[in-house]
């Protein structure tokens, strides 16, 4: 039988603190999705009224050009409309983003004991630190927001932070 996680708190514990993930609610054959991953009604989508959204990728080879301002305004559009965008000419090589998703697949695949080493809590390294974005109190719903956070040079160098 499968446990029942009657608080945000067991539930944030088995998720996050111990690293299992959502995955490994699924694992454990819960038939019922815990109240804190459900929206509230009025947060809800309604799908009879969503419409499809249809914005294009942004061109970030613009950045360097005339058009500096409108990329930078299409980002702030998409993050404050939609949360998310989508780029296009970044200058990434592939091999870096294959292996990006590569290196996370094998992350996400570890034992929930050997991720929850890298809780950014307790993390040996300062540049790998696995964690949450939220604040489970403030949160109507947990929303899967779980993330990897991979600070390098380069990164602490473009924020100007010595982390």
């Amino acid at each position: 039988m499968a446990p029942s996680f009657d608080n945000e708190t067991s539930l944030f514990n088995f998720v996050v603190r111990d690293g299992n993930g959502v995955e490994g609610i699924v694992d454990l054959g819960i038939s019922k999705v815990p109240q804190a991953y459900i929206q509230p009604p009025a947060e809800q989508i309604n799908k009879k009224h969503a419409s499809k959204c249809e914005i294009p990728p942004i061109d970030l080879s613009k950045l360097e050009g005339p058009d500096h301002d409108e990329v930078v305004n299409q980002i702030v559009r998409a993050v404050e409309t939609l949360g998310f965008f989508q780029v296009v000419n970044h200058g990434v090589p592939i091999e870096l983003l294959d292996s990006l998703k590569q290196t996370a697949h094998n992350f996400f695949g570890l034992p929930p004991e050997r991720k929850s080493v890298y809780r950014k809590e307790v993390s040996p390294s300062p540049l790998v630190k696995y964690g949450t974005s939220f604040v489970p109190e403030k949160e109507k719903a947990w929303k899967g927001k779980t993330i990897l956070a991979w600070l390098t040079p380069m990164m602490m160098k473009l924020f100007n932070s010595d982390l």
